[in-house]
């Protein structure tokens, strides 16, 4: 109650000009000395106009005196607390004029913001009221939210324009391959069974490229869906890991690549989905298999800290540019056509939402001919 006295007088004298906090003070004090004397005049009235009050005060006088009486009135108790009264319902009276000067200023800076705001001008803060500056607080709060709602949608639009545009081109070039290759084949335009069969070698293997889009794109599309749920099974990753390696040792083995297993735990269990996990690392594999055949050797290693799975698949070969790092997990970046003339440009997106999915953080480095990629996943408490 202290407290929220002294904050009440701290702004008035804030809101205020010394000569306002004057008069006021003057007029509180009349208003209150008027109201008492009112109050006493009918007190005396209703004291004359009772029988017993007025028997009371006339036995009082018979017993002690007129002159007690008289002492008694005009006692320095009677007259300390007469005072204390008085600027007490002075106080009062202050604080109501203070609260219809607050509501007329409160009108005043609100017709400054509504001029303000449709003039898009900043309003000066020093001169508000408390209330006011809390509502222009929350109103440039609002302003930043719907400018960043706004920014976002803008860059939502923007990445749907972008995919529908790189889904229509990655879809479109090998479409109109095997629509080409189709148009010989229909039209008897080759020479002889073996001109046939290459024909229909390069058509099957655009198709199966348009198939692995295809399928990209859905995986990628679903894992971004707030609809789309994750198992949680139990995974022991060094298991999981040593399985991958066993599937992609042939083909490793035929780009003369070898695989080295760097495993610093036994038992690295955390909770996630076993075939979003897998896809995760096949998709990292297979790319280490793609860039990393001038190096030949990709190393994969576990370990655990703080809590954290630390899974790293690394290969070797020519470096990735800083400035491209960033971008590498983005749908659809290509670094350059060297690096990505046979994958989708959606593996590591969808690596990067698989991870997230669960709760971890996938990067990429590269430097000194290795390019590591880190996947960091939960630890289970099981």
């Amino acid at each position: 109650m202290k407290l929220k006295f002294k904050q009440l007088l701290w702004r008035i004298w804030q809101q205020m000009h010394p000569l306002q906090i004057i008069i006021f003070a003057l007029l509180s004090w009349a208003a209150s000395f008027i109201a008492l004397r009112s109050i006493g005049l009918w007190l005396v009235s209703v004291k004359n106009d009772s029988v017993v009050l007025t028997g009371t005060t006339t036995r009082f006088i018979d017993l002690f005196g007129y002159g007690r009486y008289d002492k008694l009135l005009n006692s320095p108790w009677l007259i300390m607390l007469k005072y204390l009264g008085i600027f007490a319902v002075a106080l009062v009276f202050f604080i109501f004029f203070y609260w219809l000067y607050k509501q007329r200023l409160l009108r005043k800076q609100l017709r400054q913001i509504n001029v303000a705001i449709a003039e898009d001008q900043p309003m000066e803060q020093e001169s508000l009221i408390p209330e006011i500056v809390q509502l222009e607080e929350s109103i440039e709060k609002m302003r930043a939210h719907q400018a960043e709602l706004i920014e976002q949608e803008q860059e939502a639009q923007q990445a749907k324009n972008d995919l529908i545009t790189n889904v229509s081109h990655d879809l479109r070039t090998p479409l109109t391959s095997i629509l080409g290759y189709l148009s010989y084949i229909h039209e008897d335009r080759y020479r002889d069974e073996v001109e046939l069969r290459h024909y229909t070698e390069l058509v099957y293997g655009k198709a199966r490229r348009l198939h692995k889009l295809i399928d990209d794109l859905f995986d990628y599309t679903r894992l971004e869906s707030a609809e789309f749920q994750i198992k949680e099974d139990t995974l022991d990753m060094v298991e999981l890991l040593r399985q991958l390696v066993s599937e992609y040792e042939r083909s490793a083995a035929e780009k003369d690549i070898q695989i080295v297993e760097k495993y610093t735990v036994e038992n690295l269990k955390v909770m996630g989905d076993g075939m979003q996990i897998m896809r995760l690392f096949e998709n990292l594999f297979s790319n280490a298999l793609r860039y990393g055949a001038s190096g030949k050797k990709i190393e994969i290693s576990a370990k655990k800290e703080a809590g954290m799975a630390i899974i790293e698949v690394s290969n070797y070969g020519a470096e990735i540019p800083a400035s491209e790092l960033p971008q590498l997990f983005d749908r659809f970046y290509k670094v350059d056509k060297n690096r990505t003339t046979t994958g989708t440009g959606l593996g590591l997106a969808i690596a990067k939402s698989i991870v997230e999915r669960h709760g971890g953080n996938v990067f990429a480095a590269s430097k000194k001919g290795k390019t590591t990629f880190t996947v960091e996943l939960p630890l289970s408490n099981l």
